[in-house]
């Protein structure tokens, strides 16, 4: 728990503090380890907590009754240093979507009460709060722009881009990104709206294309050029 608790405070958010609010916001917090498919909250529950990514993968999902086919659509990827249930706390609402681990998980969780109360005496926490919630504002509306004007394949493509962002590790022996999301092609339909036979025939083609190579919960990029092109 004590290394958990360490990782963290080595995480962009705690960066942003000074020393006392980063002691303050620890102390409030509680270690949160899941197994793979553990469901922190659902959509529709009273927001209480915040939670903070530390090792791991969760999924934030919607569900989508609007069609037969997909029953939900997976919104956001979380990964180490990334923050979510805070939008709930600001606005007093419930929960707008389900959070579940996609991976073993490590997290702080941060009760709510004890979090407005500090936001309101500690400037910095409340300035680093506005810059995580401005930063995942600018990538909503990246994806959204993608999403309004690109057919799948060029979804899928925007999303690989920004999974190697964030999860991809050059290989020393071949130069290429190895980008380790953990999804299923299933979960991969989800994240573009579409089915999981589409994105199976996407993946096969940019694969011919030399632009990729696809493996279980995995993808090697090879040339991120092409996807760029691709994705517009």
């Amino acid at each position: 728990m004590t290394n958990v608790v360490a990782t963290a405070a080595t995480q962009p958010f705690f960066s942003a503090l000074g020393t006392r609010s980063t002691a303050r916001l620890l102390a409030l917090s509680e270690v949160v380890v899941c197994p793979r498919g553990a469901e922190l909250f659902e959509a529709g529950e009273l927001a209480q907590d915040l939670f903070l990514v530390v090792e791991g993968k969760v999924k934030l999902t919607r569900p989508n009754s609007g069609t037969a086919s997909h029953r939900e659509s997976l919104l956001w990827l979380m990964g180490p240093g990334d923050m979510f249930g805070e939008l709930s706390l600001v606005d007093g609402g419930t929960r707008s979507t389900t959070a579940t681990t996609l991976t073993s998980a490590s997290l702080l969780r941060v009760p709510g009460p004890g979090l407005n109360s500090l936001v309101q005496s500690q400037h910095d926490v409340a300035l680093a709060l506005l810059e995580r919630l401005s930063e995942r504002l600018r990538r909503s509306d990246n994806a959204t722009a993608h999403f309004v004007t690109g057919g799948i394949p060029s979804r899928l493509a925007f999303i690989l881009l920004d999974l190697a962002e964030r999860f991809g590790r050059v290989d020393p022996a071949s130069g290429h990104l190895v980008v380790t999301h953990d999804l299923t092609q299933q979960e991969l339909a989800q994240a573009v709206g579409s089915s999981r036979e589409t994105v199976s025939k996407a993946l096969a083609d940019f694969a011919q294309r030399g632009w990729i190579t696809a493996r279980s919960r995995s993808v090697v990029v090879k040339s991120l050029k092409g996807l760029r092109g691709f994705a517009g």
